[in-house]
């Protein structure tokens, strides 16, 4: 198993990071309504919070302040998957779309839950 450096050697965070640069890019042909600016504001702050959380967690590095961290980006997922799930429904983005990313997040929650458990016994 290779040696974890950084928090940019964790698979999760590599994950959750690379979600958030395509929600940044997808973002950018949602209309420039008032309605389409506050789903934009939020699935942002919501989206990038999850690998922020990662890295913040991952300086501290100490058992349970680690996995408080990694509960807080878990939080996020939720979230964001309700704001793409707005999107689709509104039509910024089309139901296939919001379905391969509903199930990326999926992915990455069930990345955070094994880590949890692990960092907890």
């Amino acid at each position: 198993m290779d040696e974890i450096k950084s928090y940019r050697d964790l698979v999760v965070w590599q994950k959750a990071h690379r979600l958030t640069n395509r929600i940044f890019d997808l973002v950018e042909e949602f209309p420039k309504t008032r309605g389409a600016e506050i789903i934009t504001s939020q699935v942002l702050r919501s989206s990038s919070s999850i690998p922020a959380n990662i890295v913040e967690g991952y300086g501290g590095r100490k058992g349970n302040e680690f996995v408080s961290y990694l509960y807080q980006a878990r939080r996020s997922i939720p979230e964001t998957d309700y704001w793409l799930y707005l999107s689709s429904e509104r039509n910024y983005i089309n139901k296939a779309e919001y379905e391969k990313l509903s199930s990326e997040y999926s992915e990455i929650l069930k990345m955070l839950n094994s880590m949890i458990s692990k960092l907890k016994r």
